[in-house]
């Protein structure tokens, strides 16, 4: 019977080995996974931080609205502000644009330390389902996204495909 004792007790022992083996492979996995894990929002090189790429949709955003200059830490200047026919137009060096509703929906709820100033901002996409000629904005304050008259003032937050 001793004998029996003595064999359970190293086949425990080995299987106790073996288990700690594989959990510390599993823990080392998961280690490396999260290390390797990027941040949602990266700076685009040589933009000085002004430009910013969504790692989970591709596409590359300004952080200030139109009209304001990056700082490194914030937004200065003045923003552009206008009505949707004029905002439309727009277009920035770089190949930069006014998003689709689909597109800035993406960025809901929004990360002020990454895109400051949380004011109305327009999409270039009309309302389809309203015969009024409303269209699609989004308000980076509240993170409500509505349509609206073209008539509002509002601010641009302008996108391209990611380079």
């Amino acid at each position: 019977m001793k004998k029996k004792r003595v064999q359970v007790k190293g086949c425990f022992r080995k299987n106790m080995v073996v288990l700690l083996g594989v959990m510390m492979v599993f823990c080392v996995a998961g280690a490396v996974q999260a290390a390797q894990k990027r941040e949602r929002f990266q700076e685009v090189e040589g933009s000085s931080g002004s430009i910013v790429r969504d790692n989970n949709t591709g596409l590359e955003w300004q952080r200030c609205p139109h009209g304001q200059s990056w700082t490194g830490s914030g937004c200065s200047g003045t923003p552009w502000q206008g009505k949707w026919d004029d905002a439309v137009r727009i277009k920035a060096p770089g190949g930069f644009r006014v998003p689709s509703i689909d597109e800035l929906k993406t960025l809901a709820p929004y990360d002020e330390s990454i895109f400051p100033g949380g004011a109305l901002f327009w999409s270039s996409s009309p309302d389809a389902g309203r015969s009024d000629g409303a269209v699609w904005h989004l308000h980076f304050g509240y993170g409500v996204v509505a349509s609206g008259s073209k008539g509002y003032y509002g601010q641009l937050r302008l996108v391209r495909a990611g380079q």
